[in-house]
């Protein structure tokens, strides 16, 4: 996710490897102590369980190597995470990630999951309800000093959540497929050699064909395939939010890029990397994937006219 790194930003990384190494060390003494457990991924046990997901469905020769991933939570705000350059002092993968990219997930989750629920719902003035909570939870994406303000006041402290809400349910649906997808893009990155200084997987077939000679942009498609991948093959029956979970990541992305149609030294454009998503989505399944189309543009819309031509073009058109 986040954009490739100059040479200026090679000692920061290695203190962050070192920093990672650290935090992997001490939670996996203090936990194991506590729970009797002799590995763990990360220092998080959400994202310990997603890598326990992808092992336990990934296909024999990948199975090894995702054990030797380790993924450090940072405390560290920002929507940012980062498949680390291979470090001699540790055999495995380190993976970097700012503790704000599961609030972001969460909140982007939620707000895609009213506009989903509300297309079932054939009342109209109980769909308008939804509206305010669309709304609430776009302002938590975008205005962080608001966001802050709430959480200081302890708003959500005693919000009654309805467990059995079928919103609810769409919205984890979401959230846990994006938070996989957001990490097996990391993974790839790292499996296709795209951290090693000395050999690069040029041949995958993960690499779109006649997209791009840039070859740090197809990296990031390449990445972004790799993850869709590990979805699937983690996907026991239809889902049709799991299918989804991808192309909201980007959506997510975009808020933070008041250009998405325009793409960088580094990254293609979030506009390039959301209709390769679409594509992979309509291999699996070309009716649902132009469902899922016709919704994202519906959320896109209207994030852009609540928020006043947030974006200077459609990119997602």
């Amino acid at each position: 996710m986040a954009e490739s790194t100059t040479e200026d930003e090679t000692a920061h990384l290695f203190e962050t490897s070192k920093k990672i190494l650290k935090i992997q060390e001490d939670f996996g003494n203090r936990t194991n102590s506590e729970l009797g457990r002799e590995m763990w991924y990360s220092n998080d046990f959400f994202i310990n369980s997603l890598i326990l997901n992808f092992i336990t469905d990934a296909e024999d020769d990948l199975v090894n190597e995702l054990k030797q991933i380790f993924v450090g939570i940072l405390g560290i705000p920002g929507v940012d995470a980062e498949a680390l350059d291979m470090d001699e002092e540790f055999d495995g993968y380190l993976i970097k990630m700012h503790f704000e990219v599961d609030l972001q997930m969460t909140f982007i989750s939620d707000l895609v999951s009213y506009h989903i629920y509300g297309m079932q719902i054939r009342d109209e003035r109980e769909r308008a309800n939804l509206l305010p909570k669309m709304w609430e939870a776009l302002s938590d994406l975008v205005d962080k000093e608001a966001l802050l303000k709430k959480i200081s006041e302890n708003k959500q402290v005693d919000k009654q959540v309805d467990l059995e809400s079928p919103r609810l349910h769409i919205a984890t649906d979401l959230f846990v497929a994006g938070m996989s997808f957001v990490l097996g893009h990391e993974i790839g990155h790292h499996f296709l050699k795209h951290t090693e200084s000395n050999e690069r997987n040029i041949v995958s077939k993960f690499i779109p064909k006649n997209v791009t000679s840039n070859q740090l942009h197809l990296d990031e498609f390449a990445a972004d395939n790799f993850s869709f991948d590990l979805l699937i093959r983690g996907m026991k029956e239809r889902n049709d939010n799991t299918l989804f979970a991808p192309l909201i990541v980007i959506l997510m992305l975009a808020l933070y890029d008041k250009t998405p149609e325009e793409p960088s030294q580094t990254h293609p454009s979030l506009r390039d990397r959301y209709l390769n998503l679409l594509s992979r989505v309509s291999e699996h399944n070309e009716v649902v994937a132009l469902t899922l189309q016709r919704i994202f543009n519906d959320v896109a819309t209207w994030i852009n006219g609540t928020l006043r031509g947030y974006w200077k073009t459609e990119w997602w058109k």
